[in-house]
């Protein structure tokens, strides 16, 4: 069983009673906040904005463009090994502190399905989905593994794995990447991402301890590359901003 999710998720859920409600849509923007601190001493995010990042959940959720979700590059792997190819993906569940259960916005048709590859439903349609290997309760978002190639139903599904991150724009099989923009306004990519901080991969490409230690840490959010915040937990010392890649529809 996976971590519980460290990015916090942008979907819709059922309250008490069975009315909707909405899950985890991002933090508290500036103009909830009693006394905001902006970001110094360039002020570039207004009050519907806010420090940190949702991370997923699609196709269940709706980012827009004042909660957007990151945006993660993936190559998962296939049941043969040798991938499915780089593609636009989203992250559904955290693993590990740099592992992610992903999906890929590819889409797969009914008919299409690999056998052992497992997929998230994103559109029902005709589709016999118990038939292929989904549960009983199966719906929109529903992840399950494939046990046959399914029929000539209208319905759809992205191909899901676990990917790692790395440090490419084209990673090969079982990774995936995130980018930002940094106060350079250079596209790089991080080692690791919380739901309020990023670090990047300046000690080098891999997670060793030194590694690590060396790699930079910055504020996560989607508005803004420019300006500091004050860190946490200290009376002087500022931490730079870094603006993630996201998508908003």
């Amino acid at each position: 069983m996976g971590r519980p999710l460290k990015i916090q998720k942008s979907s819709t859920g059922s309250g008490n009673g069975g009315a909707a409600v909405s899950v985890d849509l991002g933090f508290p923007n500036f103009n909830s906040l009693t006394n905001p601190v902006f970001n110094s001493p360039v002020q570039t995010l207004n009050g519907t904005q806010y420090l940190g990042v949702v991370g997923g959940a699609g196709p269940t959720d709706t980012p827009s463009a004042t909660n957007p979700r990151v945006d993660v590059t993936v190559n998962i792997a296939n049941p043969s090994g040798s991938g499915i190819g780089v593609a636009q993906g989203y992250i559904i569940r955290q693993k590990g502190s740099r592992k992610y259960l992903v999906g890929d916005v590819t889409g797969v048709n009914d008919g299409s399905f690999v056998v052992g590859q497992a997929y998230q439903i994103v559109s029902v349609g005709t589709t016999d989905w118990t038939a292929a290997g989904a549960p009983g309760n199966f719906g929109v978002g529903t992840v399950f593994t494939a046990s046959s190639v399914g029929g000539a139903g209208s319905g759809t599904a992205n191909s899901v794995g676990v990917c790692v991150l790395t440090n490419s724009a084209t990673p090969t099989v079982g990774l995936m990447s995130i980018s930002y923009i940094d106060d350079t306004s250079s596209e790089v990519f991080i080692s690791k991402l919380s739901n309020k901080f990023l670090l990047g991969f300046e000690g080098g490409n891999g997670f060793t301890a030194a590694e690590v230690v060396a790699d930079t840490r910055q504020v996560a959010n989607f508005f803004t590359d420019e300006g500091t915040v004050i860190k946490s937990g200290t009376a002087q010392t500022t931490i730079n901003v870094a603006l993630i890649q996201n998508v908003t529809s």
